[in-house]
């Protein structure tokens, strides 16, 4: 699983079968301390994320795992939307607001 940040939305105006109904965002990968790796993915949303979500993501034969994407073709899914991130005895992120340091 990975940490990204939803920075927008894919429209498609035609999919193949299995992707119909489905909601396509772009989310860029964050790393260890949630600054981004300048690297972005298209992700098949199974938790109604919105624009500027911190949020879990899960690739390859994982993003097919859940009820939402099974039989789908996505290798990228976001599966969970982060409330609050807590290391080394303090919040790197609470209430999905990143923490100054």
């Amino acid at each position: 699983m990975q940490l990204g940040r939803v920075i927008g939305s894919v429209v498609s105006m035609r999919k193949v079968g299995n992707l119909k109904g489905l909601t396509l965002l772009v989310v860029d990968y964050l790393d260890e301390n949630l600054k981004s790796k300048n690297k972005s993915v298209v992700c098949t949303d199974t938790v109604s994320a919105g624009e500027g979500d911190l949020v879990i993501m899960c690739s390859s034969s994982s993003a097919r795992i859940t009820e939402t994407t099974e039989n789908a073709c996505t290798d990228n899914s976001i599966v969970g939307i982060v409330d609050s991130i807590y290391s080394n005895n303090s919040y790197l992120l609470q209430n999905n607001v990143v923490r100054k340091s």
